[in-house]
């Protein structure tokens, strides 16, 4: 039997826990330490659509029971408020792959001024699909709800053990053991490290940071809770442009959880808590109550595991939540250790592979971040130096959409996070297409009269779809959830 031991119990090393007891069952025993005084950040969680399949493979619970049990909400997508000045758009999830061949069916919608998102679910409302279940989705969580769900839905399995790590005792290329506070001198055979922005088990292997401030400068968070005051639940996480930075809002069970994200390079705290509180009061007609700004440092480890050691989720690195990955990366980063270490032998092969993997993760996801700064605004210091200073990637890309459009291949080839619709629909909203690019593009491809005809037979089929889909309002779908 191989010994786990998990330092955190937050989101990070629940999921872990889970994960490996599900994959390895008997062959493990896994031990979860966690200081019971340190709370997870517990701001409220925007997701992608793979936290359906972890409940669904590992925690084996349908999403109608995690609904019914807690404050959960579904999540079709996010809508961009204000990155261009009066513009809103929508970044929604694919329900099926919506190409012919090479060509997204958006090229036809494009060309004709037809386009609304080249997806089911495009547009930010309150309404989910009847069986909501049957189509992809996301969800909005509590976190420290969730994290109390799934610790208690694996108790029986996992160990927890609450006790603070007094010293952590390493070569440089393992960790050879932890000395607790009540449990004295404790070793194993693996170690993940869930200990959150201080990673204080991998930082004793020597790890080589990957800095993306220059790129990516936010580097606070304020959060501030607002109870609900309408009737309707969003579909849809909102994430709103203001002059220092960018606003969250996602809604969970009985409240919306907010934030003001921005750069200390750029703006003070009391410049985001003025902005912050301007907001909330034209927005909820309430005023700012907090104190609190959440510090960290935006980039990531070269390599998330080293020796005997994984860092997983905030230990790991940290991009901003703009498209809600962070719970992604973990489930991710664990399907790659479990994918590269069947036989728990530890192969420098396995970790060689899973930390290449988990780089090409990190590294699409700052690629997308940064395109959706691509706004050429100049109307404070912080937007001034996101105009002046985007990336190599976002230019190329940039002439990419203007010149000539975007081909399937020119995304699948390279990109494993996102396909094309994602592409294009914040392209798009951004405003970075233009009919000349798309005509001339179209005329440039072999037999371009019978793809487009494709193109547009698809674009009816995604229209009549949604003709044909039932929806109701989220509100409802809970009501009837919870009979």
């Amino acid at each position: 039997m191989k010994k786990f031991v998990i330092l955190g119990a937050g989101t990070s090393g629940l999921i872990a826990a889970t994960m490996i007891k599900k994959r390895w069952k008997d062959q493990v025993h896994v031990s979860v330490y966690y200081d019971s005084n340190q709370k997870n950040i517990g701001v409220g969680e925007s997701t992608t659509p793979i936290i359906d399949m972890f409940l669904k493979k590992y925690l084996e619970v349908p999403i109608d029971k995690l609904i019914r049990e807690t404050s959960t909400t579904v999540k079709l997508g996010i809508s961009f408020k204000n990155w261009i000045e009066g513009v809103e758009y929508f970044h929604g999830f694919p329900e099926i792959d919506f190409t012919v061949d090479d060509y997204s069916s958006s090229t036809y919608s494009l060309l004709n001024g037809t386009y609304d998102g080249g997806i089911l679910h495009s547009k930010a409302t309150d309404l989910v699909p009847s069986y909501f279940f049957r189509y992809i989705h996301a969800l909005h969580i509590d976190t420290q709800e969730f994290s109390k769900y799934v610790q208690k839905k694996i108790e029986g399995e996992v160990e927890f053990i609450d006790d603070i790590a007094k010293e952590i005792k390493s070569d440089g290329k393992n960790i050879q053991s932890i000395v607790f506070e009540n449990s004295g001198e404790v070793t194993a055979d693996f170690y993940i490290d869930a200990s959150g922005f201080n990673s204080i088990l991998l930082e004793t292997l020597n790890p080589k940071w990957n800095d993306i401030l220059e790129m990516l400068p936010m580097d606070r968070a304020i959060p501030q809770q607002v109870p609900y005051q309408f009737n309707e639940i969003p579909s849809y996480t909102v994430a709103e442009a203001r002059k220092h930075g960018w606003i969250w809002k996602i809604p969970i069970g009985d409240r919306f959880g907010t934030g003001y994200v921005y750069s200390s390079k750029f703006t003070s705290d009391e410049e985001a808590r003025e902005d912050y509180n301007l907001w909330l009061n034209d927005t909820f007609g309430v005023q700012l109550n907090t104190d609190r700004v959440i510090h960290y440092k935006p980039g990531y480890y070269e390599n998330n595991w080293i020796g005997n050691c994984m860092a997983v989720g905030l230990s790991s690195g940290f991009v901003e939540p703009l498209e809600s990955t962070g719970i992604h990366i973990i489930i991710q980063q664990m399907m790659n250790f479990i994918d590269y270490n069947p036989t728990l032998k530890n192969l420098e092969y396995n970790k060689q592979e899973s930390n290449r993997l988990n780089r090409t993760l990190y590294s699409e996801i700052v690629e997308f971040i940064c395109l959706h700064y691509n706004t050429n605004r100049e109307d404070s210091k912080f937007w001034k130096y996101m105009t002046n200073n985007k990336t190599e990637w976002v230019r190329n890309f940039d002439e990419k959409c203007r010149e000539e459009f975007l081909e399937k291949s020119s995304i699948t080839s390279s990109k494993v996070f996102w396909n094309i619709e994602s592409y294009i629909q914040v392209a798009n909203g951004l405003q970075m297409f233009n009919q000349d690019s798309i005509q001339n593009y179209v005329n440039s491809l072999p037999n371009s009269n019978q793809i487009l005809e494709e193109c547009k037979l698809m674009d009816m089929e995604i229209k009549k779809a949604k003709n044909m889909n039932s929806n109701v309002p989220q509100k409802d779908m809970i009501k009837f959830v919870n009979q």
